[in-house]
C-alpha cells in the first residue's frame, strides 16, 4: 500500500484497489499507480488486490451489470470513523498490550486495510483507468467548487 504525504488537515478522502490476477504483466501494477498519484490529488492509498469470491460478490451486488475481472479498479470513499472505531476495537480486545505499547503496527495496518476496502462502499468499478482519473478529477473540482462557495458566502 503506498501513501501519499499530507499534512493532517488535508488528508485524502479516497482509495483505489488496483485488481490484477496471475496473467497482469510485471510492472502494470506500478505503471498504473504512478499514473494515478500523478494526475490525481485526492487519493490516499492505492493497493494491489488479487480478485477473489470475498471481493466479487459486494462488487457484483453494487455494479450487477459489470463483468468483474482483473485488471480493473474500484474507488472508495475513507470512512476514518470507521477505522477509528475499528481501532478502538481491536485495542481494547488487546488492553494489556495497549497499555505496554506492544501492539504490532502490522495489527493497526490490518485493521485500516480491512476498513478502507469494504467492497460494499465501492463508489466506482471500471476496468478502465481513465474512468477512475474522470472521476476522482470530477470529485477534486466539486470539492474546489464548494470551498469557493463558501469563501463567497461568509467572505
Amino acid at each position: 500500500m503506498f501513501f501519499k504525504k499530507k499534512s493532517k488537515e488535508e488528508e485524502a478522502d479516497y482509495c483505489v484497489a488496483i485488481f490484477v490476477d496471475e496473467q497482469t504483466e510485471e510492472g502494470v501494477y506500478e505503471r498504473l499507480t504512478d499514473q494515478l498519484f500523478y494526475e490525481v490529488d485526492n487519493i490516499g492509498a492505492i493497493s494491489e488486490a488479487t480478485l477473489s469470491d470475498k471481493m466479487i460478490a459486494p462488487l457484483q451486488e453494487t455494479f450487477p451489470d459489470t463483468e468483474i475481472k482483473a485488471v480493473s479498479f474500484a474507488v472508495l470513499k475513507i470512512d476514518r470513523e470507521k477505522i477509528q472505531e475499528e481501532t478502538k476495537n481491536m485495542e481494547s480486545k488487546y488492553k494489556w498490550r495497549k497499555f505496554f505499547d506492544a501492539i504490532p503496527i502490522t495489527e493497526y495496518l490490518k485493521i485500516e486495510d480491512e476498513a478502507m476496502y469494504d467492497f460494499r462502499n465501492t463508489l466506482l468499478y471500471t476496468p478502465h483507468i481513465e474512468e477512475v482519473i474522470e472521476y476522482m478529477k470530477g470529485i477534486e473540482m466539486a470539492k474546489q467548487r464548494a470551498e469557493e462557495h463558501n469563501i463567497h458566502r461568509n467572505g
